[in-house]
């Protein structure tokens, strides 16, 4: 093995073939040579080299894409984030802030409480909260939310007008982030609320076609076998009526409902 100039005049490695092989990981026709380092801290050691390999390549390649989808996924949530998609009284809410004033929110308290505790982002089921105004469903609901990110979970929690209203806002293209962008943040999180179902507006007008419908049923799809809460006012008849037959079995299965029934604790001083 000899050492030569390239044109450029840059001192070339000896080399030596050793054998030609094709590469299992990339597919790539590659030439395993032996080399001698010809200047630098190393010079003169010999080591085995293989020409063609792209490997290292794709790795980086898969490593950027990784890394851009995690940018991505934390530029959304901070977008979330800073657009406050809970009222000021739920920014506040916890576990030990809430009271319940009937043995049925005792007992849909302590549910919230052990299904945050055992919390597992591939395995835990659904919930749906059921109750009139004012019994805690949100409160509960934005406690869960808090306690799952304390412990380093990602949490979503929108009420169902202002994901419509979200992803209505990103059609004239005002908004730093898109539908498609919105959708995909929902699908990915540990956990999704989804507030005050069937508030939402629908134009029965046009039966089960309409733009409220389809949105309801793809964010549902998105979240088919991930970890999703629910809260409404409505009874079943109600929730069928405003959501359509599809939506509501999407919304009840695999889904443990939870009732709260009781006193609206907002009038509790008038």
């Amino acid at each position: 093995m000899q050492a030569i100039k390239n044109s450029n005049g840059f001192i070339q490695p000896r080399q030596k073939l050793i054998g030609t092989f094709e590469c299992e990981g990339c597919g790539n026709s590659v030439e395993r040579k032996e080399m001698v380092i010809p200047m630098g801290p190393r010079k003169g050691e010999t080591i085995i080299a293989d020409m063609g390999c792209k490997c290292e390549d794709i790795k980086l390649v898969e490593q950027a894409i990784k890394q851009g989808k995690i940018n991505k996924f934390k530029k959304i949530e901070k977008l979330f984030s800073d657009y406050s998609m809970m009222n000021k009284t739920l920014k506040s809410a916890s576990f030990n802030s809430y009271h319940p004033t009937t043995d049925e929110l005792k007992k849909a308290k302590s549910r919230m409480m052990d299904y945050a505790q055992d919390f597992d982002k591939n395995e835990s089921g659904n919930l749906l909260l059921v109750g009139g105004y004012g019994t805690g469903k949100s409160h509960l609901s934005a406690a869960l939310t808090k306690s799952l990110m304390e412990k380093g979970l990602t949490c979503l929690f929108l009420s169902v007008p202002k994901l419509m209203s979200k992803i209505k806002q990103t059609y004239d293209g005002s908004t730093a982030f898109s539908e498609a962008d919105i959708m995909e943040f929902v699908e990915k999180v540990d956990l999704f609320v989804l507030d005050d179902l069937g508030t939402e507006y629908t134009n029965l007008k046009n039966g089960a076609d309409n733009w409220t419908h389809t949105k309801i049923f793809e964010v549902l799809d998105s979240r088919s076998g991930k970890p999703t809460v629910f809260t409404t006012n409505l009874n079943s008849s109600q929730l069928e009526s405003k959501l359509n037959e599809r939506n509501l079995s999407r919304v009840l299965d695999n889904t443990e409902i939870i009732k709260m029934d009781g006193p609206d604790y907002r009038r509790r001083g008038f």
